[in-house]
């Protein structure tokens, strides 16, 4: 298992720790907006839609030490960067800290690392980036969209909703051809949509 952890200034990867001090850790989490673009005038109509995945971000300092040169730590964390499954996808970890329990992540991919340097010193600050992977509020997005899908729909109406008495077309069985059509409809927007 990959597993991602945050503790006293240390960042870990499934066990090792990733060069560096853990200057600070920043969650960022958003609403997701359908705009949509207003005939009468300038601007846009915004309709909230759910929410995005969190951003997460944790800058290291890599100082030059009787560990390696900053350039020698960049290096290692470049390759936990590039690190990949058996699949050359990126990693997928399961993450153990406090702040992100707090806001609802449990696993992320390692998405972006940035480094920069000055003149100053022999120090390097690196960004690591992190997007959250399969938020608990995606998958209720999911059973939400599910439970509403045409489908679903035309079958209450064939039902005639809770209390029953729908719509029966002459020569169709509204257990029959219809709800078989209906259920092969769903099955291919389900994979188009995977």
């Amino acid at each position: 298992m990959n597993r991602l952890s945050f503790d006293d200034g240390i960042i870990s990867v499934s066990g090792k720790q990733v060069p560096g001090i853990l200057i600070s850790l920043k969650v960022d989490g958003k609403i997701r907006y359908d705009e949509q673009k207003i005939d009468s005038g300038s601007g846009h109509k915004r309709t909230p839609q759910g929410w995005e995945d969190s951003i997460i971000s944790a800058q290291v300092a890599l100082l030059t030490d009787d560990a390696g040169t900053c350039y020698d730590k960049l290096t290692e964390l470049n390759a936990i960067f590039l690190d990949h499954d058996g699949s050359i996808n990126p990693k997928i970890f399961t993450v153990a800290n406090k702040h992100l329990a707090a806001r609802g992540v449990g696993q992320v991919v390692f998405a972006k690392l940035s480094s920069s340097e000055t003149e100053q010193n022999d120090e390097i600050i690196a960004t690591l980036g992190f997007d959250e992977y399969e938020p608990a509020i995606r998958r209720l997005e999911k059973a939400a969209a599910k439970a509403s899908t045409p489908g679903s729909m035309a079958k209450q109406a064939l039902a005639g909703g809770p209390g029953g008495g729908g719509i029966k077309p002459p020569g169709i069985d509204s257990n029959g051809l219809l709800d078989d059509l209906i259920d092969q409809v769903e099955d291919e927007l389900e994979v188009n949509l995977r």
